[in-house]
């Protein structure tokens, strides 16, 4: 019982309850090497005697560490890793939940006097039923900075110049942590992805279809971000350094430590960033037969910063509490600058305009406070409750000097606008969720949620010193959520079958104030929206699987997106929301194909009133960006991932997606359709090198593609490599890496529709030579652990 709690600390900023669970509620273990240290991507298999039917299975992480939900009575425990002796125990389980350290034996094969020892695998990713796991703490993601950083170099992820993140699939994403989804969007989001550190990452799981235990948002599907958990300790130290340069010098570093006993544990983490980004883009336009070009260097400057701090106690063996509040803060100026030239026709050169933000400053703070319970009367029964609260403040003051000339560069007039967005919202959020399992062949799960969302979002706009009231405003944003799930599955020895149906009622009201307060326009909406889905399993045997999918999500506008004030973003583009944008919703079949390491899905996907952002005509040389419903989008693709341990020293792993899709415009008076194949391919190569060094090389590559409407998306990718060596048994760890070697990766794409033909580059910071120093200092705490365990037969 000594490590009971300790094993729940969190180093991580603001999410705790997946961890929470599963590490208060769970067996827990270590597998260990023939030289006693932790023994990662091992794989552990539990199944109950004497029905001899799995139950559990899992990866160890770095560390070796490995944990299953706390089931009570008779077991096969299994270990199994490539180079080793599997590992057959039959324990029994009463009240003790972590078991002892099982060490692992080489398999070593005598050829005459020669022998030939294998070395343990180290596969990016793997890949089960159509969800991928990324392992990033045993690769070269652990050392690339946050958690931003991590996503646009994983394979299979994609993240634009905007910070969305996206798969492969129709649709947006939905990113979680622990199992708890991230409730911020837009600026929101990429600020806290950016201030979670690489280093806190254990792994990545993707999943197109998930269970109606996560939320119906997502029509692409879901990123679980699983945090590393506390180590096995009374005392613990975590921390890590590293700084990166190619035009602008960053650094960054992380903190993290615990202390507990047998009843309570107390954590604290902070962590922060450091430096400016570099980005560069523009634009060329044809419209009505005239042409003008656009360029701009942009230098964001923000730094970010964060902290939390965790408590946990067990009043008893049946109840456990857990407290959580963190704190995170993206802020600093920024500047760009634009040239824009202005033709009469093709050639003639009409005018320059000269534009520059300058944001004296920017701030994005995020607060986030939790509670959780969690109450188990018996191995068969669950009940946990969790209450949340997120704030998120944003602000940005902002001088807008534009300048006009004439084509020979004689200044005609000069303009200075200010601008001053505020954004204000509060997230409450209160779950509850009951899991019953009567038995080793049945699990249901039943939940609810209820959660409310109050955006209050000011703009206040300037022109030469005096308020322009056409150009300032007030936006509210309110939306109610109630939502019920059930999840039920059944297992027939080597059948299974799963089907879940998740409800959603959702109220929205938002208006539009002028700045006088004054109303102008205000909305209600709402819906009641049903979510099913469906897992079939077959276990042709212990190689081979196949399973069947299906599920139906949902993607919701952002709030800005839903406010229909205009914006000016310089004087030949605007930018106005739409309020009555709808949620997009897709049906997602899946067909996927499991042989040991080989993974094969088959896919069709088809996403209606799928919404994007359009740039229209807007009077004679103008244009304007909205976000509208425009049509159906169609997707067929097959997908494949695979790894393998190509010699002692050589790991390998792949992912490819081959895709065609069909755009079916339908809008006010726009019917189109644009029909193009697209392909996705990253591969992975971890190289053991003499003196205990590793050295990894990882590529990604993105073709031409469809974009959401008429544009295309031209082809990118790149390639990062790196090397890493560890000491003390993993304890401490120093890594050099570098990131788009080729700097290729950029988000070029042309489209033409009407009378406005455009095309647009832009390419960031991408490139840099990274170098991270880790240390990790613990006391490890001794268990008395009454065990019964003995060798059995072959599984």
């Amino acid at each position: 019982m000594n490590n009971f709690l300790v094993k729940i600390l969190l180093s991580c900023i603001g999410i705790g309850y997946g961890v929470f669970v599963s590490a208060q509620n769970n067996i827990n273990g270590k597998i260990i090497d023939e030289q006693n240290q932790g023994v990662d991507a091992a794989v552990v298999m539990l199944v109950s005697l004497p029905e001899n039917i799995l139950i559990e299975a899992t990866l160890t992480d770095s560390n070796g560490l490995f944990s299953f939900p706390l089931r009570k009575g008779k077991f096969l425990l299994y270990v199994r890793m490539l180079g080793y002796k599997e590992i057959k125990r039959n324990i029994t389980i009463a009240e003790v939940k972590n078991i002892p350290d099982i060490q692992l034996e080489p398999d070593e094969i005598d050829l005459k006097d020669v022998v030939i020892t294998a070395r343990k695998s180290h596969p990016m990713t793997s890949s089960y039923n159509g969800k991928i796991q990324i392992h990033v703490s045993q690769s070269f993601l652990a050392d690339i900075g946050n958690a931003l950083d991590v996503l646009k170099h994983s394979p299979g992820i994609s993240v634009n110049s905007k910070g969305d993140v996206s798969l492969a699939t129709l649709g947006g994403t939905a990113i979680y942590i622990n199992g708890r989804k991230l409730m911020l969007q837009g600026d929101g989001l990429s600020s806290y992805l950016r201030s979670l550190p690489s280093s806190k990452i254990s792994r990545i799981e993707t999943s197109p279809t998930p269970d109606a235990s996560f939320e119906a948002d997502g029509a692409g599907g879901i990123i679980n971000i699983i945090l590393k958990p506390s180590e096995l300790s009374s005392f613990s130290l975590r921390t890590s350094h590293g700084v990166s340069y190619w035009e602008n010098l960053k650094q960054n570093s992380d903190i993290a430590f615990s202390y507990g006993t047998n009843k309570w544990q107390l954590g604290f983490n902070y962590n922060h960033s450091i430096g400016h980004y570099a980005m560069n883009y523009g634009y060329e336009k044809r419209q009505n037969g005239n042409k003008s070009f656009s360029e701009t260097a942009d230098t964001d400057k923000r730094n970010t910063y964060s902290s939390g701090i965790d408590f946990s106690w067990q009043p008893n063996d049946e109840s456990k509490i857990f407290f959580n509040s963190s704190v995170s803060l993206l802020t600093g100026p920024g500047e760009t600058q634009t040239t824009t030239y202005i033709y009469k026709g093709t050639s003639v050169l009409d005018g320059i305009l000269k534009a520059r933000n300058n944001y004296i400053e920017q701030k994005n703070i995020r607060y986030n406070n939790s509670a959780n319970y969690l109450y188990q009367p018996s191995k068969e029964q669950s009940f946990s409750l969790s209450a949340d609260w997120t704030h998120f403040d944003g602000m940005a003051r902002c001088e807008q000097p534009n300048d006009y000339f004439s084509a020979i560069n004689t200044q005609l007039r000069s303009d200075l606008y200010y601008s001053q967005p505020n954004k204000d919202i509060n997230i409450y959020a209160l779950l509850a969720d009951y899991q019953y399992n009567p038995n080793e062949r049945n699990k249901l799960l039943v939940g609810s949620k209820a959660s409310l969302i109050k955006s209050d979002n000011t703009f206040l706009f300037k022109k030469n010193g005096t308020l322009d009231p056409q150009r300032s405003n007030i936006f509210y944003y309110n939306e109610k959520n109630i939502e019920g799930y059930t999840q039920y599955t059944h297992n027939w020895g080597k059948f299974e079958l799963s089907c879940g149906l998740r409800l959603e009622y959702t109220y929205i009201y938002n208006k539009l104030n002028a700045h006088t307060h004054q109303e102008i326009e205000d909305n209600h909406r709402n819906h009641l929206r049903l979510f099913p889905n469906l897992t079939i399993l077959y276990t042709i045997n212990e190689k081979n699987r196949i399973a069947l999918l299906y599920s139906r999500r949902q993607d919701k506008p952002r709030y800005e997106e839903l406010n229909p004030f205009e914006y000016l973003l310089d004087e030949q583009s605007y930018w106005k929301g739409n309020p009555f944008l709808k949620p997009q919703i897709s049906n997602k079949i899946i067909l996927s194909y499991t042989w040991e390491t080989l993974s094969l899905n088959l896919l069709y996907n088809k996403l209606d009133d799928y919404f994007t952002s359009l740039t229209d005509v807007f009077e004679k040389n103008k244009t304007i960006m909205t976000t509208k419903n425009i049509g159906t989008q169609h997707q067929v693709g097959l997908e494949t991932t695979f790894s393998k341990h190509l010699t002692s020293w050589w790991d390998f792993s792949t992912n490819m997606g081959l895709y065609y899709f069909v755009n079916k415009l339908n809008y006010e008076i726009y019917r189109q359709e644009y029909k193009r194949p697209s392909c996705i391919l990253s591969a992975s190569n971890n190289i053991h090198l003499p003196c205990g060094i590793n050295f990894e090389l990882s590529g990604r590559y993105y073709s031409k593609r469809q974009g959401g409407s008429y544009e295309i998306n031209k082809s990118t990718g790149g390639i990062d490599f790196g090397f890493n060596k560890s000491w003390h048994k993993g304890d401490m760890r120093l890594a050099l890496l570098m990131t788009d070697a080729l700097h290729s990766e950029r988000w070029d794409n042309y489209g033409t529709k009407d009378a406005l033909k455009l095309s647009s580059w832009g390419y960031g910071e991408s490139r840099k030579i990274i170098l991270r120093f880790s240390y990790r200092f613990g006391k490890q705490k001794s268990n008395k652990v009454e065990k019964n365990i003995e060798e059995l037969n072959r599984l």
